[in-house]
């Protein structure tokens, strides 16, 4: 009974083993040992990372995409600059010439070869200072300042002066007897002076003019000079008992006195002008 009980049981097994051997076969994408999920699934597990791995890991962030900026940043508007017509240029407008508003001159040709000397040394000294001097408004010629510092130490020569004779009284009494001639150093200054003045008369007022009167200082004419117009001249330097010739500019122009040589001809130009002369 026992056995017949195992049989059966053992054919059952064999059935049903068919069985599911056949429906195996028929349904071939179903694997019956199918692994588990669970452990398929399983990731390997990481190694522990290194020091150097960590540092590394942390100073350099996994980059994120950056969103580019597609719209072109504009600048903020700078203020525009309005064009403006230039004007054409127009002729510079010229200063008017220095005008001319009188002119005199007077000249001498001394005859004596002492005077002649001292009248080129006086000149010629000081740079030639009295050759050319222009005087602005209100300003002051001093002609022993013009001539230069020390005068006195130039090698002047010595000229003879024969003082005029005295007019005959007008009683009829016999005139007195003329002075003897007179050595004086540095002779011929007094008729260079004296010309400043015949010069610059006409454009001065009488009170530009102070000098001490040749005639009535020594009773002495100078050849071709008028009497109120002789200027006594003695440069010392500007020391005790020195004569200075002095003319004050009391215009409203500019005066300019040229000396100028001509062989032994003497020419001294005053002229007066309305700003300042041509090359000053």
């Amino acid at each position: 009974m026992r056995f017949h009980i195992f049989v059966a049981l053992l054919t059952i097994a064999l059935i049903l083993d068919l069985g599911l051997l056949g429906f195996g076969l028929a349904t071939r994408s179903a694997p019956i040992f199918a692994a588990p999920a669970a452990l398929a699934a399983r990731p390997a597990q990481p190694a522990a990372p290194s020091p150097t791995d960590t540092a590394t890991a942390t100073s350099t962030p996994s980059p994120s995409p950056t969103a580019t900026a597609t719209a072109t940043s504009t600048p903020s508007p700078s203020p525009t600059a309005t064009a403006t017509s230039t004007p054409s240029p127009s002729p510079t407008a010229t200063a008017a010439p220095p005008r001319l508003l009188a002119s005199k001159s007077a000249s001498f040709t001394p005859g004596d070869r002492a005077v002649r000397a001292n009248i080129r040394l006086a000149l010629a000294h000081y740079d030639g200072a009295l050759t050319h001097t222009v005087l602005a408004p209100a300003a002051t010629f001093s002609f022993n300042a013009t001539l230069g510092a020390r005068p006195q130490r130039l090698p002047w020569k010595y000229v003879t002066v024969k003082p005029t004779a005295a007019p005959t009284p007008a009683d009829g009494a016999p005139a007195p007897p003329p002075a003897d001639p007179e050595q004086i150093q540095g002779g011929g200054l007094c008729d260079l002076a004296s010309r400043f003045v015949m010069a610059a008369r006409p454009l001065l007022p009488a009170r530009s003019f102070h000098y001490v009167n040749h005639v009535k200082s020594n009773g002495i004419h100078l050849t071709g000079v008028p009497a109120r117009d002789s200027v006594s001249i003695w440069a010392v330097g500007g020391g005790p008992g020195e004569q200075d010739l002095t003319i004050a500019n009391l215009t409203d122009g500019w005066l300019e006195f040229i000396v100028a040589r001509d062989g032994e001809k003497i020419t001294v130009t005053a002229q007066l002008w309305d700003q300042p002369p041509p090359g000053w």
